[in-house]
């Protein structure tokens, strides 16, 4: 199966400088999704090849904002990680894109193929401030736009200073927060809705935590944080879905962050091999994995007569 090739655009610049003056875990009020975007037509461009030519293996999918897009290292990476870690043989995607929300995902997965496979959610609490939407979302194709995606926009050299990071909480608690109160209700809604549409295509929805810069953060945000993850939990349980929360396990440390969210080249192996980890687990928990044969035991050979 193909895949668009990443290349070097200035879009890749603008979508920084973009970034740079956002929050890294959430986005201001009213802002609408980057639809428009390199890596939302990368989406649609996997969506139409797995399509196009079905995998005759597990399918791997991980959909969410720019913070999920950053936390892996590739996909081929990803995919070879799983196998070399004792997972069979899958194709393994990661259809992120910036400011996406669940809404747009239900759009996206109910155009998967119906072919055995996980769909890994990112969830965090930028996920849980958009606004309410409504109507259509296009899945019109541009390959001219898809060809132009590049997987990873922060690197270390991007690295917010310590103080701009600490800035980040204070602003994310001071305007986002009171958005964040007022829409989670909402969003809990739409992600229990896009679990409701995996499993009706015979897809296993997992609920993926995102990492997070705890280093920095501290307890600052943690009332927010148990209000989704009670949410969470409670579709996890209505629908009998795993829900995934390996952020403290990750060990990750201030310098593996961009800001608040975004992984750099150090944190993204740290968080994908547990990923890998856990992605092996749950293709046996879910019958996805060819059973292991053991070899007959050899027939005792006669008294007397030589053996085999």
């Amino acid at each position: 199966m193909s895949r668009p090739r990443p290349s070097r655009h200035p879009s890749r610049v603008l979508l920084a400088a973009l970034f740079a003056a956002l929050s890294a875990l959430a986005w201001p009020p009213g802002a609408t999704a980057l639809t428009g975007s390199p890596a939302w037509y990368h989406a649609i461009e996997v969506i139409s090849a797995v399509n196009e030519t079905p995998p005759e293996v597990p399918l791997l999918i991980l959909t969410g904002g720019s913070v999920t897009k950053e936390c892996m290292v590739g996909d081929a990476d990803w995919a070879s990680q799983v196998q070399r870690r004792g997972g069979p043989e899958v194709v393994a995607y990661n259809i992120s894109s910036a400011m996406r929300s669940f809404y747009e995902d239900v759009a996206l997965v109910k155009a998967l193929p119906n072919v055995p496979g996980i769909v890994f959610i990112g969830v965090n609490l930028g996920r849980f401030t958009w606004p309410y939407q409504s109507g259509e979302v296009s899945l019109a194709r541009n390959p001219t736009l898809a060809a132009k995606y590049t997987i990873h926009h922060f690197t270390s050299a991007d690295m917010m200073t310590l103080a701009e990071k600490r800035a980040c909480v204070v602003r994310w608690m001071t305007k986002s927060y009171p958005h964040f109160q007022a829409r989670v209700d909402y969003n809990l809604r739409q992600l229990a809705r896009l679990v409701r549409v995996c499993k009706r295509k015979g897809l296993h929805p997992v609920m993926l935590e995102m990492p997070r810069n705890m280093a920095v953060i501290g307890h600052a945000y943690d009332v927010p944080i148990r209000r989704f993850h009670r949410g969470c939990w409670a579709i996890a349980r209505q629908y009998g879905v795993a829900y995934v929360n390996f952020v403290l396990d990750a060990n990750l440390l201030n310098r593996d962050f961009r800001d608040l969210g975004h992984l750099v080249e150090t944190g993204r192996p740290k968080y994908q091999r547990l990923l890998s980890d856990r992605t092996v687990r749950l293709l046996r928990r879910y019958g996805m994995t060819p059973p292991v044969y053991e070899a007959p035991t050899p027939t005792p050979a006669a008294s007397g007569s030589p053996s085999p």
